[in-house]
């Protein structure tokens, strides 16, 4: 069995589970909050047509959800050995971006019935627990979504087609040859200098997918267009993470609030929490959550914790706090050029936003 670091991450937390019987919660820095934890009492794991509950009590017992038999038990202390082998494989491939094998390992996760690195999921979450509560004194099953600083930053929203943002060029009328020489430029911040230069700037037209657009207008009309702006910045090269950017929007007077930057944090956070909880470009946001449970962390020491939208501040103070834009590829999204209808000129940009770690 092969997998990347992401995808050996999502098994390394079924065994830190199975071996801790605790989840922690984390303040906003990713730092685990003694007093906050929920106890696990099964992991629910789907795999092809095979959905297996992973049951926790003196040991770990392997049942088939669907027919209630007991594949197999094990003792907790072989999930606690396998945590720390499986640690010092990935410690030893991080910063690897291809698949590799990490044999002792899946054998051991063979002899608890997994037949694949990745959980099977249609939905955010990358793992289901059952855990209790021990604030509410309640048992329930939540569905997480796993992201791992053992590897390279994972993406919260990727890039495609359906996330172009189209500009009117304006100021100036390029010509073929300065048209040509902003192509030439590698570096967008270049690109941007060389249209200030020439006393162009641009404006924002219109989001290219009507479903994205959709989405945004859920969390306020001005949206799209606050987001368009941010992405401008960006690649004009004033900064990066949300944070920053959300800042110099409320700084440029683009909308009018009693207090522009308390208002568009707040929109930035509930933007950021709707994408990581179940919204996507291209598909219609109801403003239901898939990953009900909010997320789990591996952190790079390899200690899990977690957001629970039981504590939505925490959760959406770490999303802003923790991520920022980055370009993707510009030829895959067809963006980055200028071009002209109807002796217009027009630009469409792209993005995809990252975890800083």
């Amino acid at each position: 069995m092969t997998g990347n670091v992401g995808e050996w991450s999502e098994l390394y937390t079924l065994f830190k589970l199975l071996a801790d019987g605790k989840l922690y919660a984390a303040d906003a820095d990713t730092n685990k909050i003694p007093d906050i934890y929920y106890d696990v009492l099964r992991v629910i794991r789907a795999q092809g047509s095979e959905k297996l509950e992973y049951c926790r009590s003196s040991d770990v017992k392997v049942i088939n959800a669907d027919t209630g038999e007991e594949m197999c038990s094990i003792p907790v202390a072989d999930f606690i050995a396998q945590v720390d082998n499986l640690l010092t494989g990935l410690k030893s491939k991080k910063g690897s971006k291809g698949a590799f094998e990490l044999p002792e390992v899946w054998r051991f996760a063979e002899s608890i019935k997994c037949k694949t690195l990745k959980a099977k999921s249609r939905d955010k979450a990358d793992i289901h627990l059952m855990v209790h509560d021990i604030m509410s004194g309640r048992d329930d099953t939540f569905g997480f979504s796993i992201k791992s600083q053992l590897g390279s930053p994972s993406t919260l929203f990727n890039a495609s087609g359906a996330t172009n943002f189209t500009y009117k060029v304006m100021g100036h009328q390029l010509t073929e040859d300065e048209i040509k020489t902003f192509d030439e430029f590698k570096k967008f911040k270049d690109k941007f200098d060389y249209l200030s230069s020439l006393g162009t700037d641009i404006e924002f037209i219109e989001t290219d997918n009507k479903t994205l657009d959709f989405n945004f207008k859920m969390v306020m009309t001005e949206m799209p267009k606050v987001f368009a702006e941010m992405v401008k910045l960006y690649y004009q090269g004033k900064a990066n993470t949300i944070a920053e950017l959300t800042d110099m929007v409320a700084d440029s007077g683009i909308i009018s609030t009693i207090d522009n930057k308390v208002f568009l944090r707040h929109k930035s956070k509930e933007l950021l929490t709707n994408i990581a909880l179940g919204m996507v470009p291209n598909t219609m946001w109801t403003g239901d959550y898939e990953a009900t449970g909010g997320y789990i962390i591996v952190k790079d020491d390899g200690d899990v914790v977690c957001y629970h939208i039981y504590n939505h501040n925490a959760f959406k103070n770490y999303m802003y706090a923790n991520t920022r834009f980055d370009t993707p590829s510009k030829t895959k999204h067809g963006f980055g050029r200028i071009y002209e209808e109807n002796s217009q000129q027009y630009l469409k940009l792209n993005v995809q936003i990252r975890f800083v770690k």
